[in-house]
This record gives structure tokens, C-alpha cells and sequence, in this order.
């Protein structure tokens, strides 16, 4: 499966990670909201490094970056992730094996935005902005 970054109507940020991820793990509520956190940061900072650490060498492979920082800038027109911003851990959603953590960011001005990402391994292997 492939990875992208695409702007359209609001934002929908994807990576896959092929095959099963997140194999029926245990919950990891605190590490899902570290990498969310660190990863919504690094688009704001337009920082590529900072936005694949957390993840699986599949999803990291998928990101271009040298196409980062104009998608980054493009998301940051539409979600202002370089002003302050929280993240509240809501729930998750388990479709078979696999487990996605969704998340609430409440931005500087109030505005909210639902986000998710699931975790193979302790490594991030999806991130969506919806």
C-alpha cells in the first residue's frame, strides 16, 4: 500500500503500513498520545524528522522529504498546528486486529479536529487528520 499527504476539503493525512498492523495489541493510550503530539508538532515546525521518527520503517519509506515541507505548509494554511494546540485521547475504534487511537485536537482559536493513528509495535504505522 502507498502513503500520502493530501490536501482536499478539509485534510486527510494517510500512511499504511502494509499487512496487519497493530496485531490485537494491548492498549497504549500514553504512547499513541506522545506520538500524535509529536508528529502534529513536527507539521506545524515543518520538521520531516521529527514526523517519521515515531513510525514504522514502511510508513517512514512512504513520506517523502522532499515533498514534507510544501504539505506541511499546506496543512498549516487549513490547521494552524504551528500556534499552540491539545490533543485528548477520545477512544479507539478496533476493526479486526487492528487498533486506531483517536484523538481530539483543539486548536489555539478553539477550533477542533479528529485525528488517529495505530501503532505496530510501538510504532506508528497510520496517521490521519480527518
Amino acid at each position: 500500500m502507498t502513503f500520502s499527504i493530501r490536501v482536499a476539503g478539509l485534510l486527510v493525512a494517510a500512511g499504511i503500513a502494509g499487512g496487519a498492523v497493530a496485531q490485537a495489541q494491548s492498549l497504549d493510550v500514553p504512547l499513541a498520545t506522545r506520538d500524535m503530539t509529536q508528529m502534529l508538532t513536527a507539521i506545524g515546525h515543518s520538521s520531516y524528522a521529527d514526523f517519521v521518527a515515531p513510525a514504522t520503517t514502511v510508513f517512514k519509506a512512504h513520506v517523502d522529504p522532499k515533498k514534507f515541507p510544501v504539505q506541511a505548509a499546506e496543512i498549516n494554511a487549513k490547521i494552524p498546528l504551528g500556534q499552540p494546540f491539545s490533543v485528548k485521547y477520545l477512544t479507539t475504534q478496533r476493526v479486526g486486529p487492528t487498533v486506531g487511537y483517536i484523538f481530539e485536537v483543539t486548536l489555539h482559536d478553539g477550533d477542533q479536529v479528529l485525528t488517529d493513528l495505530t501503532l505496530n509495535n510501538g510504532k506508528v504505522a497510520s496517521f490521519h487528520l480527518l
